[in-house]
């Protein structure tokens, strides 16, 4: 059977090759209405791919381009079952451009380059919005179609500034912030122009100070979620796009606060105090410096990540993410 023009337009790339072309990937996720903008972007999706959980040497990618539209997969465990780069959380999504022309990429490139039934697992699908309808409309054509529920993120809208957003806080909120009285002796820093080696020690000394770390729930705690951060931290510094903000008194550190941007767009990762200052409020402070900061640079979407009950005050809204498996 003769290629079609679609078909000849399509491209399949290795890991290489992806890792070459990641900025075209970025721009286009940028263009992709309702993704995770920067967990879709290929610092977070590649940090995650290969320090969360590694493909085997046997496993294949499934990475194609057409037209500015991609797939981003890779196989786990040789079971011909595809995987978004981050599966952790599912924050990104493997389905990046045209909503439309995504879902129909999907279906004729796995028709080009598998002869077998294959499985596709997608995560960070924006719920009800074009992606989500794209693929229900069409969930007649998959041979299986499932949906699981994703990871929900909290976003608050720093478009009008810092000021605004405050504004749009209950009174109590309100209230508790002109009542934040910060210690004279402690001090802001912005050490995002920082060495990596150096900045990452320094948040791991704060870490080792937490509760979370006495009760062994820590994330830090986690072998493979060191070298994930890590990496995060020294490519975002490399790029300049790393915001890293310390708490210090007479030069020691107490508390962080650790997040990067992509386009206008920031994410928060992690933050923490040691547990000595509690009383202080220092998550708080931190946390309103890093909000006034980005408001300043001109970030309009401030993503604090999945949801908890206490962002809840601080959010704006709550986007929902679905997640989907489907055979074709």
């Amino acid at each position: 059977m003769p290629l079609s023009d679609e078909n000849l337009r399509m491209r399949r790339l290795s890991l290489q090759e992806f890792s070459e072309e990641r900025g075209h990937f970025d721009e286009a996720v940028i263009r992709s209405p309702g993704l995770l903008q920067f967990c879709s972007s290929t610092i977070w999706q590649e940090a995650a791919h290969d320090c969360l959980r590694p493909p085997g040497q046997e496993d294949e990618h499934f990475i194609v381009e057409d037209e500015g539209n991609w797939l981003l997969f890779a196989e786990r465990e040789g079971n011909r079952v595809f995987f978004p780069f981050e599966a952790a959380w599912m924050f990104g999504c493997p389905v990046v451009g045209d909503p439309l022309d995504g879902v129909a990429l999907l279906k004729s490139a796995a028709a080009q380059y598998f002869s077998d039934r294959v499985g596709f697992c997608l995560g960070g699908i924006p719920k009800d919005a074009a992606l989500h309808r794209s693929l229900r409309s069409r969930q007649s054509e998959f041979l299986r179609y499932e949906e699981f529920p994703a990871t929900d993120c909290m976003m608050i809208d720093l478009g009008s500034g810092y000021d605004a957003w405050l504004e749009r806080r209950s009174k109590k909120f309100r209230k508790s912030v002109r009542q934040l009285r910060v210690d004279e002796s402690i001090e802001i820093i912005d050490r995002s122009a920082h060495e990596p080696d150096e900045l990452f020690e320094r948040i791991l000394r704060i870490q080792q100070q937490t509760y979370k770390w006495e009760e062994g729930t820590d994330i830090f705690l986690g072998p493979e979620y060191r070298p994930f951060y890590r990496r995060l931290l020294e490519e975002l510094r490399q790029s300049g796009r790393l915001r890293l903000l310390f708490a210090q008194r007479a030069g020691q550190d107490l508390a962080y606060i650790f997040g990067g941007i992509s386009g206008n767009t920031y994410r928060g990762f992690q933050m923490g105090y040691v547990e000595a200052e509690r009383k202080s409020a220092l998550g708080n402070v931190l946390q309103h410096a890093n909000l006034r900061a980005r408001a300043e640079e001109g970030i309009t979407t401030y993503d604090l990540g999945m949801h908890s009950e206490y962002k809840e005050r601080w959010a704006d809204r709550r986007e929902e993410f679905v997640g989907a498996f489907l055979v074709l």
